[in-house]
């Protein structure tokens, strides 16, 4: 059977069409030829995804993505349309869609996150047209920003710090702080001499003083030695002043010091009334006239013994023995 010449060029027009409808479709990601499941995933941002961005699981293609468009109800929302290529591919209903930046161009790829969710005895699978959870991995520049923002506040608050200083330094550091600051450094070189010398003179000091310092170490070793050769002594010592201090402790020391006072203050009351002049004690020492009496009594006494026993015949006239005789004048 001849095929004419239009049925032929028909067909190849056909062929020509299917072609090139399953290249755009294979460019767009979307492959014909290959049975595949549409899922879905909601975002507020794509920036960097497209159509045909491969959708990974652990850095292993299962899929792509099919369409992009903002939700007619919620255009704040966009809207991703991916597919599963993969016939053997199945994850669980509470997986999520990452939007990562598997390289450093921008470009962004969908990645399964594989959850876990069962019914209590196994996996629990999504379906076709489900909507996935979905999460965000931040790229390049978003973790740079991240890293740099902490960076430039602690730089900004650094250099606050640092302005804040030194406004009062240049305060202070006038033309008159100046120069005295740099007579202060000029002098450091004197300064340092003088210590040199005296750092000289002190050796000298210590050189021609060694013997001495050695004679001193010397004494000090024995007194130590001393003192440890002695230390029973010393011990004993310390023991008997301690039986000592309990002697004292126990006996009634308190109540003999208090007698002892009242003693005194009433030793001090006599002497204060002597001095004063009271009694008979007190007028004899301080009134010479009590005494000028007493010593004529004392004389006249001492004459009148006298007397009696020169003439004890004016006094005794009844005696038997001189009758007759006339006393002396």
């Amino acid at each position: 059977m001849k095929i004419s010449r239009e049925v032929k060029i028909g067909f190849v027009v056909i062929l020509i069409l299917a072609i090139a409808v399953w290249g755009y479709n294979w460019l767009k990601g979307n492959n014909i030829l290959v049975k595949s499941t549409n899922y879905y995933a909601v975002y507020t941002n794509v920036g960097g995804l497209s159509t045909s961005s491969p959708v990974l699981v652990n850095g292993f293609q299962v899929g792509s993505v099919t369409s992009i468009e903002l939700m007619k109800d919620r255009p704040d929302l966009v809207l991703v349309t991916f597919k599963i290529t993969n016939k053997n591919f199945k994850f669980p209903r509470d997986s999520e869609a990452k939007l990562a930046s598997p390289s450093l161009l921008g470009g962004k790829v969908i990645e399964i996150v594989i959850g876990d969710s069962t019914d209590g005895k196994s996996l629990v699978y999504a379906q076709p047209g489900d909507t996935l959870f979905t999460r965000y991995e931040m790229d390049l520049q978003q973790q740079v920003g991240a890293i740099v923002a902490p960076l430039k506040l602690k730089v900004e608050s650094i250099l606050s710090s640092i302005d804040s200083i030194l406004v009062p330094i240049q305060t202070i550091l006038n033309d008159e702080t100046a120069r005295k600051l740099a007579d202060g450094i000029g002098r450091i070189p004197t300064i340092i001499g003088n210590l040199q010398r005296i750092t000289y003179k002190v050796d000298t000091l210590i050189s021609s003083e060694k013997n001495k310092f050695s004679r001193i170490f010397s004494n000090v070793e024995s007194i130590s030695a001393n003192l440890k050769n002695n230390n029973d002594k010393i011990s004993s010592i310390l023991d008997n002043v301690e039986e000592i201090t309990d002697s004292l402790a126990k006996s009634n020391f308190k109540k003999a010091i208090a007698n002892a006072t009242s003693i005194l203050q009433k030793v001090d009351n006599i002497v204060t009334k002597i001095d004063n002049g009271e009694g008979t004690l007190g007028a004899l020492i301080n009134d010479d006239k009590l005494y000028l009496q007493i010593d004529s009594a004392a004389k006249n006494l001492n004459f009148l013994v006298d007397d009696i026993g020169q003439n004890p015949e004016r006094y005794l006239h009844f005696s038997l023995i001189h009758i007759n005789r006339k006393p002396k004048k």
